[in-house]
């Protein structure tokens, strides 16, 4: 069957909607910091620009070379002039972007709290999550606590970290993350070749503080990051994670969520500990980056996770990684070899460019079955694979082309992925139509379409129209059907958003994604089968220079059953 994939304009739709269960965290606290610490474009490099996720390291190149070859930008909109920047994107990336010197409101004390429950509400099913940070000159203090629901602690998880950075040196105590290299051993986010992971990959963070929710993640312990000939970071953890251990040596609840699934996890929680002890250390040059990174990890006691292929994560191992970047004028490319548990080896490796008309991506990658990194990369089969990523832009319509292989060795198969869209903006208009095929080995098992038409009478206000349509191919074909309305006010110190939808899929597998916006700090991509109808109404308001209040009621009906979520949140910034 044909389907019409997405007609949307450049929205946040394309850059987190996903199937897969990523931390988006820091990427969120990217945003939200760049909001407050913008980015001068007249002084940037590319590798800075990445921060912002909107911009491809396509559009970072061509800013840097568009003020090369003619000086400093005057104003934001002077992006306009650079191919492929419109005035939707433009709008999207200036609250993050300055030219020249800014006044820039550093964050003293940040607070933030938030409470969400089911209609009708039964008994524990409220989910709190709670945030602070203080920051006094160079010192931070950082605090998460979150409440899951069905969990009888209000402080069933909770992480405090505590942070020193003069510019140079950098020391965390307690609680805090590390994102390194191009994701194979370090990486919260550990996904590939998606929209996203090039400006992922590019765009490290080092050490920097705890603030996911993510129970098993993170490190805690001490860090410590310095320069000296080179740049380096030492770090320890020695961390309980959220699981139990039973009889025959399996891992029950343990996932990244922390999730429990019986009454007997919820009893023996906190059983297995965790350690690790390694560095980073890298070499750079104006445009050349080389670096390496190790550590050792043991766990105890040693066990095998169920969810597994590998059957494996515990005992001792160690695991290192090697890293070579380089910053052409016009085009970046990088790579990332990793050896892990029991001598495995994989790795990636990603070039993107800027040609005449067309803006080019390209990746690769390689892990056998048994590649397992507790913070990186766990390989269930062993892979190679690789996407080929071209767009070209032009006043009379925006082309791009996505095409990926994944290759099973250990099964003999390989599923090709093509994707094809087309985007254009007429006056008040604007619109994108995506085109997909998959295919596994020579039958096609996969095919599907989104469609989002974003009407603009006025700057703040627009009005979305969805459509998607998706086909499995199994044993007979299986169905899924989704469309919606969306208004969207988007008014100074007022944000208020309103969808209705309906959806129809034949079986689970069927299924369709949704993307939503959500109080600050979520992203959430609803999952939707089944036959019936859904909404939500979200509303956000600075109500003082530095207190903003956000609600969201979101309700669906699927089939028989009918669920209901309301949810608030206070931030509050001195």
């Amino acid at each position: 069957m044909l389907l019409f994939i997405l007609v949307i304009a450049i929205t946040e739709d394309i850059i987190f909607k996903t199937e897969q269960d990523i931390d988006f965290e820091l990427i969120l606290n990217d945003l939200e910091y760049l909001k407050n610490h913008p980015i001068d474009i007249n002084s940037a490099s590319v590798e800075e620009l990445t921060q912002i996720t909107f911009l491809t390291v396509n559009n970072c190149i061509k800013i840097v070379e568009y003020r090369e070859r003619r000086g400093s930008f005057e104003s934001v909109n002077d992006l306009l002039n650079i191919s492929g920047f419109d005035e939707t994107l433009v709008d999207m990336i200036s609250p993050y972007v300055t030219v020249g010197i800014k006044r820039i409101d550093v964050k003293k004390i940040a607070a933030r709290t938030r409470v969400q429950t089911e209609l009708p509400a039964e008994k524990q099913s409220s989910e709190y999550h709670t945030r602070m940070s203080i920051l006094v000159d160079q010192y931070g203090f950082y605090a998460v606590t979150e409440k899951d629901e069905f969990e009888s602690r209000f402080f069933d998880h909770y992480a405090v970290g505590l942070s020193v950075d003069d510019g140079i040196r950098k020391f965390a105590l307690g609680k805090y993350n590390l994102d390194l290299g191009a994701g194979a051993v370090l990486s919260t986010v550990g996904s590939f070749f998606r929209g996203i992971d090039f400006r992922i990959m590019l765009n490290e963070r080092r050490l920097l503080p705890y603030t996911s929710t993510i129970e098993n993640g993170g490190f805690f312990g001490a860090a410590f990051s310095d320069s000296f000939f080179v740049n380096y970071t030492l770090f320890y953890s020695n961390q309980k994670l959220d699981g139990r251990i039973d009889s025959l040596g399996f891992a029950r609840s343990f996932d990244e969520s922390g999730i429990h699934v019986d009454s007997l996890s919820l009893s023996r929680q906190d059983q297995i500990n965790e350690e690790i002890l390694g560095y980073d250390i890298r070499y750079r040059r104006p445009k050349m980056l080389i670096s390496n990174r190790a550590y050792h990890c043991s766990y105890n006691p040693a066990f095998v996770a169920a969810d597994s292929v590998a059957k494996f994560y515990g005992d001792d191992f160690f695991t290192t990684s090697v890293e070579f970047r380089y910053f052409g004028d016009v085009f970046v490319m990088f790579s990332e070899v990793a050896r892990s548990w029991k001598n495995r080896i994989g790795g990636i490796f990603g070039f993107s460019a800027v040609f005449p008309y067309i803006d080019f991506n390209l990746a690769g990658k390689y892990f056998p079955s048994g590649f397992y990194s507790p913070k990186g990369i766990e390989a269930t089969a062993n892979l190679a694979g690789g996407t080929v990523d071209i767009k070209h832009h032009s006043p009379l319509i925006d082309v791009g082309l996505n095409f990926a292989l994944e290759n099973r060795l250990d099964e003999d198969t390989t599923r090709y992925d093509l994707k094809l869209s087309f985007a254009k903006r007429v006056g008040i208009l604007n619109a994108r139509v995506n085109f997909r095929r998959r295919y596994r080995d020579e039958n096609k098992d996969l095919s599907g379409s989104e469609v989002l038409l974003r009407i603009s009478p006025v700057k703040f206000l627009f009005f979305d129209l969805r459509f998607e349509e998706k086909s499995v191919y199994q044993e007979q074909v299986e169905d899924g059907i989704f469309g919606a309305l969306e208004v969207g006010l988007d008014f100074k110190t007022i944000d208020v958003r309103a969808r209705y939808g309906v959806f129809q899929t034949d079986s689970y597998d069927a299924r369709v994604y949704a993307y939503e916006i959500d109080l600050p700090g979520i992203l959430n991509n609803r999952m939707l089968y089944g036959s019936g109808d859904y909404g939500f109404v979200y509303l956000s308001v600075r109500m003082l220079q530095n207190v903003k209040l956000g609600m969201k009621c979101s309700m669906i009906n699927r089939d028989s059953k009918s669920k209901t979520q309301i949810g608030g949140q206070f931030d509050f910034r001195f």
